[in-house]
């Protein structure tokens, strides 16, 4: 089995600052990143339900204007004197075409519900990718900074790691 390359430890104090900052960096974009996933599942699964929706309150509509055509044929051919039998026709399909009325009501409210939980999750989904965007950005800054032995830099990467947190506060509170 081939010797695993040694990992040096950080002797300076300074050094020893910038990989804590650094390693909660990385723990808070983690549980940015999750967050951040299960809302853009979320916004997809919630738009597919929507379509779905949509598309059943399509299905209505055309059932309550087939029942409403076919009540006016009934009618215009009949003229006055219509058979019991079809006038008992005549009655079902109005009554239907009001049920299909009803029902596309209550459907265009679930549907337009689910819409604007979809939005809300791919707000939540943006909010998470600027979060995660500015805590990379912070964690890069930060390693540059034990390289280079220049604090500013570490500085830099606090000042975006907290813009991260921010944004990823501001998710969370969604």
């Amino acid at each position: 089995m081939p010797e695993l390359p040694e990992i040096p430890e950080a002797a300076d104090p300074f050094e020893k600052r910038v990989a804590l900052t650094i390693a909660i960096l990385a723990v808070v974009l983690s549980f940015i990143g999750n967050l951040g996933d299960n809302a853009k599942t979320e916004a997809i699964l919630k738009t597919n339900e929507a379509s779905n929706k949509w598309g059943y309150f399509q299905a209505k509509s055309i059932k309550g204007q087939l029942s409403k055509l076919e009540a006016d044929i009934i009618t215009n051919l009949g003229g006055a004197t219509l058979p019991d039998k079809s006038k008992e026709l005549l009655e079902k399909l109005k009554a239907d075409s009001e049920r299909y009325d009803t029902e596309k009501a209550e459907i265009k409210t679930e549907a337009e519900h689910l819409v604007t939980e979809a939005k809300h999750e791919s707000e939540v989904n943006e909010l998470c990718d600027k979060a995660s965007l500015f805590l990379q950005i912070g964690v890069v800054i930060c390693s540059v900074s034990i390289l280079s032995g220049w604090k500013p830099f570490w500085f830099i990467g606090i000042g975006l790691g907290i813009v991260g947190i921010a944004f990823g506060i501001g998710a969370f509170s969604l």
